[in-house]
């Protein structure tokens, strides 16, 4: 039987808060203790008892089993991690029809769970918390790619959605995407889409940045290709749920 490592258990505390890029003193705030105990959790110094453990695990959004299991896949450090976006969720945003007819704002959690080998998505309705589509997403320093398909196996219907992010203005800001996918009834459909790491009040203002622009429907009619500009960054004011 393996022995319990303290060091190492303090060390993916700490990973584990660098992952979501919060303070000692917000942790401590948190979990009724000060910064400088939770600097002694890190440092393996002492052992939190169960009741503050499950505190820990609240904030950091992880299990308790990670922290003691051999495998470190779902704590990865932030310097090392593969994940552009540097929390584990995301908040996604497009137009689409309520029905068959009618237009309609529609809001989706994005949750991210990085592995050792990659990270995996989950996209879930804002509303009920229900999963919907389960896959993968890899990236580089310009782009993001999710894909995903039905998160049930024996579900009937196909679905596959395919979503492209531009983050090579950084992923502090609310990013512009294009999203492919097909609805209920096998019809393809192409669209903008906005992703953000805040949770935000789905405004007019940013259904206006998912309508396509005059030149990129010249582009369209021209080329005869779908091919929508997602490189614009323009600054507006929102605000957060």
């Amino acid at each position: 039987m393996k022995q319990f490592n303290k060091i190492e258990f303090g060390n993916k505390l700490r990973f584990a808060r660098l992952k979501k890029e919060i303070s000692l003193e917000y942790v401590g705030k948190k979990i009724g203790k000060s910064s400088t105990t939770v600097g002694r959790y890190e440092r393996g110094e002492v052992i939190p008892n169960a009741k503050v453990l499950s505190k820990l695990c609240e904030v950091l959004d992880i299990y308790n089993g990670d922290l003691y299991s051999d495998e470190s896949s779902n704590i990865i450090n932030i310097d090392t991690s593969k994940n552009p976006f540097k929390t584990n969720k995301l908040y996604l945003y497009y137009q689409g029809f309520v029905g068959k007819k009618k237009l309609g704002k529609f809001k989706f959690l994005i949750e991210l769970n990085e592995k050792n080998d990659f990270i995996e998505v989950r996209i879930s309705d804002y509303k009920t918390k229900k999963t919907i589509l389960i896959g993968s997403m890899v990236a580089d320093n310009y782009i993001a790619t999710i894909r995903t398909e039905n998160f049930k196996a024996n579900y009937p219907r196909l679905e596959t959605n395919q979503i492209i992010l531009n983050i090579s203005g950084g992923t502090e800001d609310i990013v512009i995407g294009m999203m492919m996918c097909t609805n209920g009834e096998y019809i393809p459909n192409i669209k903008k889409c906005l992703v953000s790491k805040k949770d935000l009040i789905f405004t007019d203002e940013m259904l206006d940045m998912l309508l396509l622009t005059e030149e990129e429907k010249e582009v369209i009619l021209k080329n005869n290709i779908w091919q929508a500009d997602i490189s614009r960054i323009e600054e507006f004011e929102y605000k957060e749920d």
